[in-house]
């Protein structure tokens, strides 16, 4: 096992957490995990991996293993007090259970380990640490031999130890939690697949898209997933959407989230899914390998548009068909001349002017009609074109 001592002077303000939980002193303990295994130490504790990989950036904030059953492993965790007082705090292992949506949460403390949390053995359970400071715990994980081919996940968690409270009133306490990843080699099955898509119009115009993507194999699985809003000429709108892991076994959802379109107008939403599919990729590792694209479904809808937004749209619509008439008059006046007007010739002492007010046009539409320029002379015997009668 790497020196201890050499990993104290790790920086303590390094820490990742992952859930949160309120404890009320009326002989109850309630904990609400947060969706993600990435997290900001909640209340000033917290912790992360003691001996991060170089070549696994996720073991940063997780401790990832590759184990076959029987193996131990020697592992430790750093907790991390980050308050300006002395912290005495709980460290305790706990199997994973998914949260709402499918994502990756710690079971809680009261539940009794089945799978990864029983394989954990902590050397304390109890840690004290003085203000900005911080204490390494080491643990080994041991592999049952008749651990399950695929990912199991559990939890290292960091809870905040609490007096009990004389009052009547509610007492939280915080802890954060470390995803424990340990994969049994085997036949790795890395299969996604897309099941569902579904899409609510709230009361303020706005719309949230519901993607659904089960996990088929057993391993979990980062996918990058993406709802893309579209005008319905094709022209993008907006996208949603980011790297989200999918556990074994699970279906995850998501709500992503569309402001009520300034334009309105009909849009199509489509959803999309891409992994990496090859048994070489794994937690924080990628195969190198083309990546596999999942095409949900896409839906259709209509939406009004802004006040502002239709204002503006009249005012551009007024604008268009006043352009519109004035082409139509202006088109059916060129007919008309072609069809209408005949050959003169001009005679002597008649200019411009004149021929305007003897054919009761004006004087602008008799240059433009025969392509006269500045100063508009015309000289006698000259043949232009003219109304068929004069007055």
């Amino acid at each position: 096992m790497r020196n201890l001592k050499m990993k104290k002077k790790n920086k303590v303000t390094r820490f990742i957490g992952m859930s949160t939980v309120a404890v009320f002193t009326l002989s109850l303990l309630f904990f609400v995990s947060l969706q993600t295994a990435q997290a900001v130490v909640y209340g000033g504790i917290g912790g992360r991996p003691a001996y991060p990989r170089l070549d696994n950036p996720r073991t940063e904030s997780i401790f990832v293993h590759t184990l076959k059953p029987g193996d131990i492993q020697k592992e430790g965790v750093h907790v991390v007090n980050n308050t300006n007082e002395k912290k005495t705090m709980f460290v305790y292992a706990t199997d994973s259970t998914p949260s709402t949506g499918g994502a990756f949460a710690c079971a809680q403390r009261s539940e009794t380990p089945k799978d990864v949390g029983s394989w954990i053995k902590l050397k304390q359970t109890e840690v004290t640490a003085e203000a900005a400071k911080g204490k390494i715990v080491p643990f080994t994980i041991t592999v049952p031999k008749n651990a399950s081919v695929g990912e199991h996940n559990g939890c290292i968690v960091i809870q905040e130890k609490k007096k009990a409270s004389k009052g009547s009133g509610a007492q939280l306490s915080f802890r954060t939690g470390l995803r424990v990843a340990i994969t049994i080699p085997g036949k790795l099955e890395r299969k996604l697949e897309i099941a569902g898509f579904t899409m609510t119009k709230k009361d303020d115009g706005s719309f949230q898209f519901h993607p659904l993507v089960k996990n088929l194999g057993n391993v979990s699985i980062d996918a990058n997933v993406k709802v893309t809003t579209r005008y319905f000429f094709g022209l993008t709108h907006f996208e949603n959407g980011g790297q989200y892991p999918i556990l074994r076994g699970e279906t995850s959802n998501w709500n992503f989230n569309l402001k009520k379109p300034f334009w309105g107008g009909w849009y199509r939403s489509s959803f999309s899914v891409k992994y990496d599919k090859n048994p070489e990729a794994g937690v924080g590792v990628e195969s190198g390998k083309k990546l596999t694209n999942l095409k949900g479904p896409s839906i259709w809808f209509f939406s009004f548009p802004t006040p502002a937004g239709l204002a503006i749209e009249i005012i551009i619509l007024l604008g268009l068909i006043t352009i519109g008439a004035l082409v139509f008059i202006s088109q059916k006046r060129k007919r008309w001349i072609k069809e209408n007007w005949v050959s003169y010739e001009v005679k002597p002492g008649e200019d411009i002017k004149s021929l305007s007010e003897r054919f009761d046009v004006s004087w602008k539409l008799l240059a433009k009609t025969n392509k006269l320029e500045q100063p508009y002379a015309l000289k006698p015997g000259q043949n232009i074109k003219t109304p068929p009668t004069a007055k």
